[in-house]
């Protein structure tokens, strides 16, 4: 059923209509059990199996484990699932997110959040889930 509403909202909004494959969620489990974080920050939470070329445009790759990566989507500081896969817009894709991530982490960035990370743990979930703590105090 949720799957047929879906198809209903993208027709609405101009998308071409297009079902997802009733497989869809076994691949995206399985996806996750393999790649539990994001491969940009390295979240745990919120986590989005992002397609590297987006369905609407390649539904032949839909399940295909090659077009797919984890990132965040946790709309705090770092929502890495909008900022560097759709590059800001979710009108837009990154076809070079894979490569992009494994650059970042080798950067000086992903460093100095891992140590954040390690030695600040509470300053980390500020930065990676921002969301969640304006909740709790707004």
């Amino acid at each position: 059923m949720q799957r047929h509403l879906k198809l209903i909202h993208d027709i609405a909004h101009g998308k071409p209509a297009r079902l997802r494959s009733s497989e869809w969620r076994h691949v995206e489990k399985d996806h996750l059990a393999k790649e539990p974080a994001c491969q940009w920050c390295g979240a745990t939470v919120h986590l989005q199996v992002h397609h590297i070329k987006p369905f609407h445009l390649a539904p032949e790759l839909e399940l295909d484990p090659d077009n797919l990566i984890t990132l965040c989507e946790e709309g705090g500081y770092l929502n890495c699932h909008l900022i560097h896969g759709h590059v800001g817009s979710f009108k837009n894709f990154n076809p070079a997110i894979r490569e992009q991530c494994d650059q970042h982490r080798k950067g000086p960035d992903a460093k100095i959040l891992e140590e954040i990370r390690t030695q600040d743990p509470e300053l980390f979930e500020f930065i990676t889930l921002a969301k969640k703590l304006e909740k709790k105090h707004g």
